[in-house]
């Protein structure tokens, strides 16, 4: 064999060395992406792991104030039942109604009503516990319907936004002195706020909207409009419309290099918001022209 032809050979040699290299390295590149991929996959169900811990013992804590209601109840109802058979065997029969018979009543048709709401609590947190398919789901709206009543009344009024303290009896099936107890309960930690004596409302910490300054950062300004117009939708009061205006607008000035007209007219309307309040769909209308005008634009 010539020397040419060994060159040749180990030309061809090397070039195949070379394809199996580049293969070996796009496998390798594959493998590396699929493992960040599964990392952050791994991190991911961690934290939902942690999320769902965090959910079954806000659970089972509920669960265990309420089991403690209940005991204290049923003492009060031995105290109330012995204080009643002593005061039976030291009268004489009468003819009149005793009033307390009629209290007595009501507290047996209470710890009945608790003792099946218990159980019910109970049956719900075992499914948990055994990790049976919709178990958190299902203790979660037993709690809702059944649970401590200061909890049922702040989940009403955080579902329902307002609601009347007789919607709210009607609603749970007790007095309404006992639902009024539960308000001035809520409203003394700042969970609540009632209005006009009957209406009780979310306190201002869950009414105030977030606005996402950090995520319009990183969005086109078609994108900011949009989040603007759905943030206005759920603001209560105009500083709060004021202040998500003023954001935006900031944001807009840097990404709309033409927009000058536009942004001033944002600035007076932020402007305006904050002295006094205006029509909410009217300012939703005029976003959502701002928009075409930024779309126009890009």
């Amino acid at each position: 064999m010539s020397d040419s032809d060994r060159l040749r050979d180990k030309t061809v040699q090397i070039a195949m060395l070379n394809q199996k290299l580049e293969s070996i390295q796009a496998q390798l590149s594959g493998a590396t992406r699929r493992n960040t991929q599964l990392s952050e996959q791994v991190k991911a169900l961690e934290a939902q792991l942690g999320e769902k811990d965090y959910e079954i013992q806000s659970l089972q804590s509920e669960l265990e104030r309420t089991q403690s209601a209940l005991e204290t109840v049923g003492e009060k109802m031995q105290g109330i039942r012995s204080e009643q058979s002593k005061s039976m065997s030291m009268k004489k029969p009468v003819v009149t109604e005793d009033p307390s018979a009629a209290d007595l009543q009501k507290a047996v048709v209470k710890i009945a009503r608790l003792e099946g709401n218990i159980k019910t609590l109970s049956e719900a947190a075992t499914r948990v516990l055994l990790e049976k398919d919709g178990g958190l789901e299902k203790l979660s709206e037993t709690i809702k319907l059944v649970g401590d009543i200061q909890n049922r009344v702040f989940n009403a009024v955080m579902e329902q936004r307002a609601i009347k303290t007789d919607e709210l009896a009607a609603m749970m099936l007790a007095e309404v002195s006992e639902i009024k107890e539960a308000v001035d309960s809520l409203q003394a930690i700042g969970e609540v706020v009632l209005k006009d004596g009957n209406i009780v409302i979310p306190a201002k910490k869950y009414r105030e909207t977030k606005i996402p300054v950090e995520d319009w950062k990183n969005m086109v300004p078609s994108e900011i409009f949009e989040s603007l117009e759905a943030v206005i939708e759920k603001a209560e009061g105009g500083e709060t419309i004021s202040d998500a205006l003023e954001n935006a607008v900031d944001i807009l000035e840097q990404k709309l290099s033409r927009g000058g007209a536009m942004i001033f007219q944002m600035r007076r309307t932020a402007s305006d918001w904050k002295k006094q309040e205006g029509n909410v769909e009217e300012l939703r209308y005029t976003i959502r022209e701002w928009k075409s005008r930024a779309e126009s634009l890009a």
